[in-house]
């Protein structure tokens, strides 16, 4: 074969492969817009968390509460058994006489505001969201948990936020979101790392979100959800992880593979 001919085979094969794919992210968008939550669901949202203080290791805790969440027309309705209320209150009658208690059951509970616990139920709309401003920079085809996906990957400008609260000295901030074959994510992993200064004290966050969805009916539901967060600030580090695992209530829709 010619030279020539080959280098125009090759061309075609990229042509083919840029239109195959193209710009996926109104596609993305589009099927995000079609799964909203249309039914009800109820499920079980068991959530450990475990906190590290890297100035006093007394201060580590580790905590562990499970809830039921039920979403429908209605609205959002989470329930807290006795026992856990009253773990809860004990940490607290404890730390009334010992501000130096840790609380970790309270603190575990007060991460599970509605507004962290809703978008687990109904990602769609929080992911629509978190491409807002995001930059495509990549894509690729990939395996992920043994199956074939294509990973797109973003760029995250600086929240505008961020730079009022601080002086930036450096920042990144990036978004992935695995399709399956059917163009419906499948996973979507977030991180932030920032450092910068307020008032000559140095200071850096970071914060990076591991989410496994599967489709329930016609919503995209978050089964689990991985977070690590850590933080050092004038010398004092610390870090954290929290899990959340969400199980299907009896007679909910299966997910779909």
């Amino acid at each position: 074969m010619k030279h020539g001919a080959l280098w125009s085979m090759v061309v075609l094969g990229l042509l083919a492969a840029s239109a195959a794919h193209g710009d996926p992210v109104p596609d993305l968008r589009s099927t995000l817009t079609r799964l909203r939550a249309d039914r009800p669901l109820a499920v079980t949202a068991c959530v450990n968390s475990t906190v590290h203080d890297g100035s006093d290791a007394a201060k580590n805790t580790q905590a562990q509460v499970q809830i039921s969440v039920a979403s429908g027309t209605d609205g959002l309705q989470m329930g807290f058994s006795p026992a856990l209320l009253q773990r809860s209150a004990q940490e607290a009658a404890i730390h009334a006489k010992n501000k130096d208690a840790p609380t970790p059951i309270a603190d575990l509970l007060g991460k599970l505001s509605p507004v962290n616990v809703q978008p687990m139920l109904d990602f769609a709309p929080e992911l629509q969201r978190k491409l807002d401003g995001a930059i495509l920079s990549s894509q690729r085809d990939e395996m992920h948990d043994g199956k074939p996906a294509h990973l797109l990957v973003f760029d995250v400008p600086l929240p505008p936020s961020a730079s009022k609260q601080m002086t930036i000295k450096q920042y990144t901030g990036q978004l992935n979101v695995w399709l399956g074959t059917d163009g419906v994510p499948v996973a979507v992993k977030e991180a932030v790392q920032i450092k910068g200064r307020k008032m000559l004290i140095g200071i850096e966050l970071g914060s990076a979100s591991s989410y496994e969805l599967r489709t329930v009916g016609t919503r995209l539901v978050v089964i689990s959800r991985h977070t690590e967060e850590s933080h050092s600030v004038f010398g004092s580090e610390g870090d954290s992880t929290t899990d959340a695992v969400l199980t299907l209530a009896t007679g909910s829709s299966k997910p779909s593979s």
